[in-house]
């Protein structure tokens, strides 16, 4: 991996599992900013660094009873939520409830403030009931213990993980180790279009792009 792509992708923001799961069983993935300058971020990157993690979790250690999401809020600022777009929302959040291969049991957001709810407003149109009701917001890590170990977080949150920056770094050399796994599931993960029965529930109909000028069918 190069210094430039690490630096870009990697050093900005964290998507990190901790090492103690919950009292159900459950994989806890911690999240939150390295950088909070928020011309450095963005939306896709964040999300596709937070399904990579969850992936090499399946490889590791097969699939798990559940996955729980902690996200730490701190430095979200409205030019971070100006950054994303509704159709990138969208698709992402179908992707989420419709095809990702993890069983999400919670999502906490933590040290939560006004721009949370702002940020929400967004999404809250493309999400279903079932996600909504995963949703927990703490504006301390006190209400976050009710559910969930705080032995297990960084240092900087009560636990005794470990500083952020030292966990991230590690989660890092285990990305890089499957690293030819991730470029091959890349190229070669592909459906077979050929052996599709029906019409496929493409971007373009999924997401209202179908229909445009790019496509015109006479009779």
């Amino acid at each position: 991996m190069s210094n430039y792509i690490k630096k870009c992708f990697f050093d900005n923001r964290a998507a990190v599992p901790l090492k103690e799961k919950t009292n159900e069983g459950y994989i806890i993935t911690f999240a939150k900013f390295l950088d909070l300058n928020p011309n450095k971020f963005n939306y896709f990157e964040c999300v596709k660094y937070l399904l990579m993690t969850c992936e090499v979790q399946n490889l590791e250690h097969g699939t798990s009873a559940g996955q729980i999401v902690v996200f730490d809020a701190t430095g979200l600022t409205f030019a971070h939520v100006a950054s994303m777009n509704l159709i990138g929302i969208k698709k992402i959040l179908f992707y989420i409830q419709e095809a990702a291969p993890i069983r999400l049991k919670g999502l906490h957001v933590l040290n939560t403030m006004p721009m949370v709810d702002t940020l929400l407003n967004l999404m809250k149109p493309f999400m279903k009931k079932e996600l909504l009701n995963l949703l927990h917001f703490h504006s301390n890590m006190e209400t976050a213990k009710k559910y969930l170990p705080i032995e297990a977080f960084p240092n900087e949150y009560g636990g005794k993980a470990g500083s952020s920056k030292e966990i991230a770094a590690n989660h890092i050399k285990l990305l890089e180790e499957f690293r030819d796994w991730f470029q091959y599931d890349e190229v070669s993960s592909r459906v077979n279009e050929s052996l599709r029965v029906g019409k496929c529930d493409s971007a373009e109909n999924l997401f209202g792009v179908e229909g445009s000028f790019k496509k015109l069918e006479l009779d």
